[in-house]
């Protein structure tokens, strides 16, 4: 199977969530992803610490072992490189020649630093794409904002939605929700490019705002504010359409269930799930907007069915009668679950020092090109002569004095 992106070159400068993110799913999608890195200044994600299994720490050089890392650097090749040096900068251009796209997401304005942004780079390979993902943005008046993700989520207006009806909002407690977002809408972007491109032979620049990739996720508090003057806030679990709607206790230590029930007939066949109690016949409830009315008290009816009932043994009762339902999922959990498993969304490879390891897989179904998981993440360097002495022709001893000199 020929992924979409074979024999698309990339170098990615991506690091941490959103950066490692791109890179990956563009690996994914059958292209030679080089992820460019500095002995002096690693990637966050290789600096978390070695992993603990059954409670014990593996054994390694903790720069090596990271899951987090792993997760968000498979299928690419790594080399060292410090873009600083003079001969450094000269090197990185000699790979944009031969390369198809170039990804970032330092703060805005420190590639022109360097004299490696954009209109330098076009330069040397005008069908060039590149993207730089940034808090706000590499122009503007808040260009030079500075965040990673719950600050920009925080900025953008996201945490406010998130914590209980009449406290303080407890935000989304650094979920980080803001990075895959900002990495999907992305993919999405380089994909139009690399379009664009095949369709022109001409290349483009992306400059993408966190904050307003954040936005899209904001659509309803927007248009409520836009026609309405009202601020939306964080409410729970309540939905204003569906009810009951929320997380309910079920048997079981710590054991919980997800319910959503979207419509009229959607309440019918909910009344039949649970055995028809005379409560929920009530008249009262016939109509959504009674429904919402009184939603205090079917939650609490809810949760009392719930908690007689085992999670799974719950979910199988709604879900046989077309309602919206599903076990609230430990990590651990996950790798169970029957639906989980028949999406394979989780791949099991191979890593050099950590051995065997489970990575979470992109969810798209494609029929013919679906993107796939091929190896683990690199060694710090690990790909330095194929990088250095066959895509960029460097003999031995040229290859041997930039380490001696820490360009690589």
């Amino acid at each position: 199977m020929t992924l979409p992106l074979t024999g698309y070159r990339v170098l990615d400068l991506g690091r941490v969530w959103t950066g490692g993110m791109i890179g990956y799913i563009l690996a994914n999608l059958g292209a030679e992803v080089i992820k460019v890195e500095h002995i002096d200044n690693l990637d966050n994600t290789r600096l978390r610490g070695k992993p603990t299994i059954n409670g014990i720490k593996v054994d390694g050089n903790a720069i090596e072992l990271g899951p987090y890392f792993h997760n968000l650097n498979r299928d690419k090749l790594s080399i060292t490189l410090n873009l600083k040096s003079p001969k450094g900068s000269e090197l990185f251009k000699s790979l944009v020649k031969k390369s198809d796209i170039v990804t970032e997401n330092f703060a805005a304005g420190t590639l022109t630093k360097l004299n490696l942004n954009y209109n330098s780079l076009k330069e040397i390979k005008p069908d060039l794409i590149m993207i730089s993902v940034s808090p706000a943005g590499q122009e503007g008046p808040r260009s030079n904002f500075k965040g990673y993700a719950p600050i920009i989520s925080s900025f953008s207006g996201l945490e406010l939605l998130v914590g209980y009806v009449g406290d303080s909002p407890t935000g989304m407690m650094n979920f980080g929700i803001s990075d895959p977002n900002s990495a999907a809408q992305a993919i999405f972007a380089l994909i139009a490019a690399i379009y664009y491109r095949e369709e022109t032979g001409k290349g483009q620049y992306i400059d993408m705002s966190q904050m307003e990739a954040c936005l899209v996720l904001l659509g309803e508090p927007i248009m409520e504010f836009q026609m309405n003057n009202r601020i939306m806030t964080h409410k729970g679990n309540y939905n204003r359409i569906h009810c009951p709607h929320g997380i309910y206790p079920c048997k079981g230590k710590d054991k919980w269930i997800a319910i959503s029930v979207e419509s009229d007939q959607a309440w019918r066949n909910f009344s039949r799930a649970i055995g028809n109690p005379s409560w929920a016949s009530q008249k009262t409830f016939v109509s959504q907007k009674r429904r919402l009315e009184n939603r205090h008290f079917i939650d609490k009816k809810v949760a009392e069915w719930t908690s007689g009932l085992l999670v799974e043994d719950a979910v199988k009762m709604l879900v046989k009668h077309d309602i919206a339902a599903q076990a609230v999922l430990r990590v651990e959990e996950q790798f169970n679950d029957p639906n989980f498993r028949y999406r394979k969304l989780h791949k099991k490879v191979s890593h050099p020092l950590f051995g065997k390891e489970v990575l979470f897989n992109i969810p798209w179904r494609m029929s013919n090109t679906r993107p796939a998981i091929h190896k683990s993440a690199p060694l710090l360097g690990e790909h330095n002569e194929y990088v250095y002495k066959e895509v960029l022709g460097i003999s031995d001893k040229e290859f041997k004095n930039l380490k001696k000199d820490r360009v690589i």
